[in-house]
């Protein structure tokens, strides 16, 4: 697999559409804090993600301190860090504030939320709104979304199987139990999960700032190459030289680039991600602490807890206890 594909599969990355609206102008929502809403619907399950795909006409999505931006059919826009949206059929519209308990009362397992919504504005044309969200451990993905910001969008392009997500919608029935279509709402999670697929691409696609950062890093051959095997196989006993071998390259190649376009070294990188891995490894197994420092490359559990707590700011016992830092 590719590098992205690779990470999205170690972050345990899902997805969801839970409301098809019909939306006649004027109207105007905002949204509870996702992580409310996360907090209801699955406890302790890491990050979400809200996105909104247009699928006919247009509409405004607002963001407290930053420019409004216009979706049109098509476009898809994403919050990746869980920030409170307010959607318009134009700004400047007076807006009922969804609770919590109404987004919770509309999420259905395994059905898709059909609903109809705002007033009877002749001069304005009707919008359809899917909405939905994406999941992902958080500590697991901290490298990939932290240098998204707060809201961007793109456009869907029709040869992107994610385009296929609203004929899905109108496909799968809406109907709780889904008798008739049996296996749908597997289609709708897995055509959102790619739906975040096009959106992370469509960004790192569009990066014009050299800055380092793991999108930087998706972008350039030899770091994405790189990245791709370390994410495969992170208990392999990877060394500069024989990730360098492996990609073809040499390794003052490799250390470049990857400096260059992640802002450190590729064994600092993997010994990170090892941590991330070994910090999930304590939170949600019963290995003991030996055997998680092993795996994660150390030859003794003084040295692991050492490299831990200066990463993610805890001990490892602390970690699985509960005890968190926020990282």
């Amino acid at each position: 697999m590719d590098a992205l594909s690779e990470l999205l599969h170690a972050i345990r990355l899902s997805g969801t559409a839970y409301i098809d609206a019909d939306l006649t102008p004027s109207w105007a929502v905002e949204t509870p804090a996702p992580a409310d809403v996360a907090e209801r619907i699955a406890p302790g399950g890491g990050r979400i993600i809200p996105y909104h795909m247009i699928v006919e006409g247009s509409c405004v999505v607002q963001v407290a301190g930053l420019e409004p931006i216009t979706l049109n059919a098509g476009e898809v826009v994403v919050m990746p860090h869980g920030d409170v949206q307010m959607l318009s059929s134009k700004i400047g519209l007076p807006h009922h504030r969804m609770t919590t308990d109404e987004i919770v009362q509309m999420i259905h397992r395994n059905a898709v939320t059909k609903m109809k919504y705002g007033g009877n504005d002749s001069d304005g044309v009707p919008t359809r709104l899917v909405c939905g969200f994406f999941a992902c451990d958080k500590s697991l993905s901290d490298h990939l979304i932290q240098p998204l910001p707060r809201m961007f969008k793109f456009r869907v392009h029709n040869n992107s199987a994610a385009a296929y997500l609203p004929h899905a919608i109108t496909q799968s029935g809406n109907t709780p139990d889904n008798i008739t279509n049996p296996g749908s709402q597997a289609v709708l999670c897995k055509l959102s999960e790619l739906l975040f697929v096009d959106a992370v691409r469509s960004y790192a696609d569009a990066l014009t700032d050299q800055g380092a950062s793991l999108l930087a890093g998706l972008k350039n051959r030899y770091v994405s190459h790189a990245l791709a095997l370390m994410h495969h196989q992170p208990d392999h006993d990877w060394t500069l030289d024989t990730l360098a071998h492996k990609i073809g390259t040499s390794r003052t190649t490799l250390a470049d680039h990857f400096v260059q376009h992640i802002g450190k070294a590729p064994m600092q990188y993997l010994s990170e991600w090892r941590l991330r891995l070994a910090a999930d490894a304590l939170a949600s197994g019963d290995h003991a602490i030996k055997k998680i420092a092993s795996d994660a490359g150390f030859n003794s559990s003084t040295a692991f807890s050492r490299a831990f707590k200066r990463e993610l700011g805890v001990s490892p016992g602390e970690w699985r206890r509960g005890d968190r830092a926020l990282t």
